[in-house]
């Protein structure tokens, strides 16, 4: 039987939070090793102009930068796929921090090329880019968002892997959160092992993935909490450096 003539398989997947996890670490590393060449060999002294009475207030801050920067990198998911395609009703976004996630959810069925642009748009633009320009400012800032940037783009490279070994007729859709996914494709994946996904259930019937309309955003109980506390201790901390 010609592939064409194949019919069409549908799977749900899960992606493997612990190994994406560690990769979150493996690529926090790695973009440290040319930034430390870059300073080495250049000479150039890395412009951390901070005291250390204003230290506390500087983590403080940068960290809440940081929330507004995962926020920018699931809006340019977001784009890509609008982009390359997908209607900008079925794109929603949300935060579970509790689990450790921002997301950005395509709930419709996409292409692969939309989904490998989606997937590497963030990771380039606010990853590899502004390191760069970071290292052409000498902007620590800027250097370390466009770290811990790459190092949340993780679970978007392992899945790039994934994608870019799978055969051009499959279509993505996300689920849920967006930690679990559908495909639909000609290629026969029930017995196929992977390191950054598992095989959660083969689909004998399309209502098994359909879900009710999401809101635009959606932010968890447990992120509220989270958010709230990280508010007090941020107010604290500005009123001692203020007032002390």
């Amino acid at each position: 039987m010609k592939k064409d003539d194949k019919k069409i398989n549908t799977y749900i997947f899960k992606y493997r939070m612990g190994y994406i996890f560690l990769m979150a670490l493996v690529f926090f590393i790695i973009p440290i090793i040319p930034t430390w060449l870059y300073y080495k060999f250049t000479g150039i002294t890395p412009n951390i102009p901070l005291g250390e009475d204003e230290m506390d207030l500087a983590i403080v801050t940068f960290f809440i930068v940081l929330f507004g920067w995962s926020a920018l990198h699931e809006l340019i998911h977001g784009i890509a796929y609008q982009v390359n395609g997908a209607k900008r009703e079925n794109i929603t976004y949300g935060v579970a921090l509790e689990k450790g996630i921002f997301y950005c959810k395509c709930g419709e069925f996409v292409d692969k090329k939309n989904i490998i642009v989606s997937l590497l748009s963030p990771f380039v633009i606010i990853g590899v880019i502004t390191l760069i320009i970071g290292w052409l400012i000498n902007s620590m800032l800027l250097i370390c968002l466009s770290i811990f940037n790459i190092s949340g783009a993780a679970g978007d490279l392992v899945m790039f892997g994934f994608f870019i070994k799978q055969d051009k007729d499959l279509r993505f859709k996300e689920l849920g959160d967006s930690t679990t996914f559908c495909l639909k494709t000609k290629d026969d994946l029930s017995k196929k092992k992977f390191l950054s996904v598992k095989l959660d259930k083969v689909v004998t019937d399309d209502k098994e993935i359909e879900e009710e309309k999401s809101k635009k955003i959606t932010i968890t109980k447990g992120s509220w909490i989270f958010l709230i506390f990280v508010l007090i201790v941020s107010l604290i901390d500005i009123l001692l450096y203020i007032f002390l």
